[in-house]
């Protein structure tokens, strides 16, 4: 599958579109930021982001909340959240990353 560049910096591998299901899974990627690269702020307001780190370290921003991240971390960030991601190694972060669409 090939690598693309996500929207908000860093390369995502697309492992699942919208288009391929037929349920609410928005996406599914595995996505990997180069050392000191950051994933810019950004939000979702229809759909739920939850990112499984396999590789590196670095630090994930909810809102006003900053936690440290590693590798066999998972964290959910509900929609109309503002995100930022930020690879604080000295190594490559890899993470899968799946959107769910809210049902409302």
């Amino acid at each position: 599958m090939p690598v693309e560049p996500t929207h908000h910096g860093a390369l995502k591998r697309v492992l699942v579109r919208h288009e391929d299901v037929n349920s609410p899974l928005m996406f599914l990627n595995e996505v990997s930021v180069r050392p000191g690269e950051v994933i810019a702020a950004h939000q979702h307001e229809d759909m739920e982001e939850v990112f499984y780190f396999l590789e590196g370290e670095g630090t994930m921003q909810i809102e006003d909340e900053t936690r440290p991240v590693t590798a066999g971390d998972r964290v959910i960030v509900p929609h109309k959240n503002m995100h930022v991601l930020q690879n604080t190694g000295n190594k490559h972060m890899r993470f899968l990353c799946f959107g769910v669409k809210v049902v409302q």
